[in-house]
C-alpha cells in the first residue's frame, strides 16, 4: 500500500511539476530575446497586440489557433506546429480537428503545386471564381 501511496504521490508531483512548466512556457515569450536589443521593445508590443487582436479578436481563440496549425504546416515550421497544437487543444480543440487544419493545409499545398507545376494559366484560373 505505501508502494502504491508513494508512486501515486511522485505522479502527482510529475504531473503538476510538468503543467506548472507548461504554463510558464506559454505565459513567457522567448522570442523577444531572439531580437536585437534595440528592437526588443517593439517586438514586445507586436507579440502583445497579436495576442490581443490576433488570437483573441474577430476569430474564436479556437479557430485562430487551427488557422495557425495550417500555416505552420505550410511553412513547415518544427517549432510552430507542436506548440499551436497545444494551444488549439488547450483552446478546446480536438484530435480530429487538428487533423483536419494539417489536412486543409496539406490539400492547398497539393493543389498550389499541381496548378503551378503545370503552368496552369491565371487568367483561366481566376474565371472559374467569377
Amino acid at each position: 500500500m505505501r508502494l502504491l501511496l508513494s508512486a501515486c504521490l511522485f505522479l502527482f508531483t510529475a504531473t503538476v511539476f510538468a503543467e506548472d512548466t507548461v504554463r510558464e512556457v506559454k505565459t513567457a515569450n522567448p522570442f523577444i530575446a531572439l531580437h536585437p536589443e534595440s528592437q526588443q521593445a517593439a517586438a514586445a508590443a507586436y507579440y502583445e497586440a497579436v495576442e490581443k487582436n490576433v488570437f483573441n479578436g474577430a476569430i474564436p481563440l479556437k479557430h485562430a489557433q487551427l488557422a495557425a496549425i495550417s500555416a505552420s504546416v505550410a511553412m513547415k515550421c518544427v517549432y510552430c506546429i507542436p506548440a499551436h497544437a497545444a494551444f488549439a487543444r488547450a483552446a478546446g480543440a480536438t484530435e480530429e480537428e487538428i487533423k483536419t487544419a494539417v489536412a486543409i493545409a496539406a490539400d492547398v499545398a497539393l493543389n498550389s503545386s499541381m496548378l503551378y507545376g503545370s503552368q496552369f494559366d491565371m487568367d483561366t484560373f481566376m474565371k472559374m471564381f467569377e
